[in-house]
């Protein structure tokens, strides 16, 4: 198992670190920058006609969108300047090559505790801090298992493909949130191209390359590298692939709602419909007079 020594002594207290960082992150940009830009968006006299429990859930809303937006989009643009300098990304066979012995550059040992941070953090935002929708559960899953596979990828140094796989999921999440702010703020136009843009990524990306490629590389094409060593890690293996796997599960089950979401599209004329996780269920929002989290639950609409 290729645990490097001080690097991974301290990969879970640094993780912690970027974890409590975006939770300070959010909640001062959540404060002074996102919800004050959407109460101006939603400022119009159209808007005005809400009332203000509606016009409340989507001051929320916009503001986890955006959120969501900025740090998708950085750490995109991250990733892709990583794989731009590393000689590996584009060839499938180099992922587990020289295995455990492989050089890993101190901007992805960044890179992973910052990825690995962020899902923990996500998984206390998710109980405590963000509009439940009906996809709870599965979301909360995908947190938990995304969390241990960073780690997990890290750790056994199976960070080569592990960096790709991050890479693939990132980009269709930058689409999904820029197509939510469109239609929170009634640009169809732009919600319906993000869409698009969101469900096609979708497809290419976590459904085609990543099980055909990437699933393929992890469970079949590793063993040439793998099978060289004095002993084979077998349970590393069986491990990774196994969370691979149920990542794929997830991907499928998503898959369906936004097959759903572009029924509603074409039934309506080409604007994208409201979200299917979204219904009567309840929402937590975040008010700093009371304690950290404001214990108040009301229904809400999209």
């Amino acid at each position: 198992m290729a645990i490097r020594g001080p690097e991974a002594s301290s990969f879970f207290p640094l993780t912690l670190v970027f974890s409590v960082g975006f939770f300070c992150a959010r909640f001062f940009l959540d404060r002074l920058v996102y919800k004050p830009l959407a109460a101006y968006c939603f400022s119009s006299k159209a808007s005005k006609l809400m009332n203000d429990e509606v016009r409340q859930a989507k001051i929320i809303k916009f503001s986890e969108s955006i959120w969501k937006l900025t740090y998708y989009g950085s750490v995109q643009a991250w990733v892709l300047l990583i794989i731009k300098q590393e000689p590996w990304s584009l060839d499938t066979m180099q992922y587990f090559e020289g295995w455990p012995n492989q050089y890993m550059t101190s901007s992805l040992m960044l890179f992973y505790m910052c990825q690995c941070g962020f899902y923990i953090y996500s998984i206390f935002a998710l109980v405590a801090w963000e509009t439940r929708r009906k996809d709870f559960a599965v979301m909360m899953s995908h947190h938990v298992v995304t969390s241990v596979l960073i780690g997990y990828a890290y750790l056994t140094g199976f960070f080569r493909i592990g960096t790709i796989i991050l890479a693939l999921h990132d980009a269709s999440d930058v689409f999904l949130e820029t197509a939510k702010l469109c239609k929170y703020t009634e640009k169809e136009l732009g919600a319906s191209l993000f869409f698009g843009l969101f469900a096609l990524s979708w497809l290419l990306l976590r459904l085609i390359y990543f099980p055909f490629w990437i699933i393929k590389t992890s469970s079949y094409q590793s063993i040439i590298s793998l099978r060289k060593l004095e002993k084979f890690p077998t349970t590393l293996y069986y491990i990774f692939n196994t969370m691979l796997l149920t990542l794929l599960v997830f991907h499928i089950y998503w898959w369906k709602l936004i097959c759903l979401m572009i029924m509603k599209q074409l039934n309506n004329k080409g604007q994208v419909g409201e979200d299917v996780r979204s219904g009567p269920i309840f929402w937590k929002p975040y008010n700093c007079k009371s304690q950290l989290l404001s214990k108040l639950i009301v229904p809400h609409p999209l």
